[in-house]
């Protein structure tokens, strides 16, 4: 199968990326399954266990692992690599021009979806704006009408509920939920096994293994059923709901803690575009 052009990593460098010229490739002995009133164009690169769907559209420059799937009327632009194993549904757009006025269409930018991931109907992914790919992680599941924006950092085994919004440039990590009907103001990070609960309007940055909801979403406890699913040790949620306590009261953390704490620590002191999400009173009295 193809590969696609080297990613550099420096946004100010994007009007320089040459993308190279890329033909129809069929892999291994079988041939793609595409439906006859598909709309597949040359220039895409198809391994040979790809199915097609109904009315759906794949254009020139666009990569599908092998096993992939699109629905009937998706539309994967040729801005789109999707990985091994990943499922559109029917009527995404995977890879449209970013929804930000100071972008140029003509720009060669790109989006990743990781291996085994689902996206559901009617959801759309946008292109970056500059030469790192918007990115969804591996064993995702984006649910009907979620929307993700351009630049947005999505980790593995992340879970967007129906009709969810992120916002350009939000980094979500690694298996964090997202309830559904949430939006997630641009810039924003949610940590590692955060739980966002539905509806919420997320404006700051959301802890790892926290729980956060309202509008706007501040942090109310610990994300204790995510905890107890991904086998965290007692001892180690122990400490994190004495840590959530300690910020909620505008202390410091252990700086010599390990484990869980030592991700808050770590999150806490990373870049922050838009600030911690405030504290609610349960972390305080539980």
């Amino acid at each position: 199968m193809v590969q696609s052009a080297r990613e550099p990593d420096l946004c100010r460098n994007a009007a320089r990326i040459e993308l190279p010229v890329i033909t129809t490739v069929l892999c291994g002995v079988s041939s793609p399954d595409i439906h006859s009133t598909a709309v597949v164009l040359p220039g895409a690169v198809l391994a040979g266990t790809v199915v097609i769907g109904p009315y759906a559209i794949v254009e020139d420059g666009a990569v599908l692992g092998d096993g992939a799937v699109v629905g009937a009327h998706a539309v994967v632009h040729g801005s789109a690599t999707l990985r091994p194993g990943v499922r559109i549904g029917v009527h995404a757009v995977i890879g449209g021009d970013p929804q930000d006025l100071k972008f140029s269409p003509q720009m060669p930018t790109r989006v990743e979806i990781g291996e085994r991931t689902v996206i559901r109907e009617f959801a759309t992914v946008h292109r970056s704006t500059c030469e790192t790919p918007t990115r969804v992680g591996r064993n995702c599941l984006l649910m009907g009408g979620i929307h993700v924006g351009h630049d947005c950092r999505i980790g593995d085994r992340v879970v967007l509920a129906q009709t969810s919004t992120l916002g350009g440039h939000v980094t979500v990590d690694d298996d964090a939920i997202i309830g559904g009907m949430t939006g997630v103001h641009q810039h924003v990070r949610i940590g590692r096994l955060a739980m966002v609960g539905a509806m919420a309007k997320v404006t700051r940055d959301v802890l790892p293994y926290m729980l956060v909801d309202g509008a706007p979403a501040v942090h109310w406890w610990v994300n204790e059923v995510g905890l107890n699913r991904h086998g965290v040790p007692p001892a180690e949620r122990v400490a994190l709901r004495e840590a959530l306590r300690a910020l909620r009261r505008g202390g410091d953390l252990d700086g010599s803690a390990g484990g869980a704490v030592r991700d808050l620590l770590a999150f806490v002191a990373g870049p922050s575009p838009r600030g911690l999400a405030g504290f609610g009173r349960r972390g305080a009295t539980t």
